[in-house]
């Protein structure tokens, strides 16, 4: 089955040529979305084998996905993962697995499926629990992690995503689309490194705030549609 890895990035320069090269071990090929990085992001990416797309300016990582998800017609499973380095792309065929097996559409990473690590800070572990609450009742999920970047995807699901939110409440939307669509969606157990560079501009805090209001927001449109 033919397979691609999408790695949205921003000022990603130090994990950016680890992330593609690892990926490439587990999948055909490599996508990397430039989110107008002011690095070497795109030069790195580009010496380390990955397609790409620049954009001229940061629009965000629903944008991001929504450009790269356009390009990936013909591949049969599509990766996600980001390109802090803090998933661990060893672990991309953990979630490929369950849908090559045909059990599943969607397979989210989950960092909390066996309950939260020792490690995870404790406002990480608040905020998470708030927003899968949100996700979960507002889609209609019963996932442990709604704001995973590690997914793995059925390529004949693509159109089912529609990309409303430019930034980081794309998490939950692409889980409300799937379960709109009656999509198959499985959890597996992944790790994570909280030890990494965040390219994020946005405090823990405002972050979960404003994706918290956009997880609202999405429902409203639903209801309205």
């Amino acid at each position: 089955m033919k397979s691609i890895a999408i790695i949205p990035a921003f000022n990603e320069e130090a994990a950016i040529e680890s992330v593609v090269k690892k990926s490439f071990q587990y999948v055909d090929d490599v996508l990397v979305v430039d989110d107008g990085s002011s690095d070497n992001t795109f030069q790195i990416a580009e010496n380390s084998g990955a397609i790409l797309l620049r954009h001229p300016t940061n629009y965000g990582k629903g944008i991001s996905l929504k450009d790269a998800f356009a390009k990936v017609n013909g591949y049969d499973i599509v990766v996600t993962i980001d390109g802090d380095g803090q998933h661990n792309p060893d672990e991309i065929p953990l979630l490929v697995k369950p849908i090559t097996d045909g059990k599943a559409d969607l397979v989210n990473g989950s960092r909390y499926l066996n309950g939260f690590d020792e490690n995870t800070p404790a406002y990480r572990r608040v905020g998470q629990k708030v927003l899968d609450i949100a996700t979960n009742i507002t889609a209609g999920t019963n996932v442990t992690d709604s704001q995973s970047g590690f997914r793995a995807f059925s390529g004949n699901t693509i159109s089912c995503y529609k990309f409303r939110d430019p930034g980081f409440g794309i998490e939950s939307e692409m889980l409300a689309d799937a379960a709109e669509n009656n999509l198959r969606i499985l959890e597996v157990p992944i790790t994570v490194r909280y030890d990494v560079e965040n390219s994020s501009t946005k405090g823990p805090v405002s972050h979960g705030v404003g994706v918290l209001l956009k997880i609202f927001k999405d429902k409203i449109i639903r209801i309205i549609r």
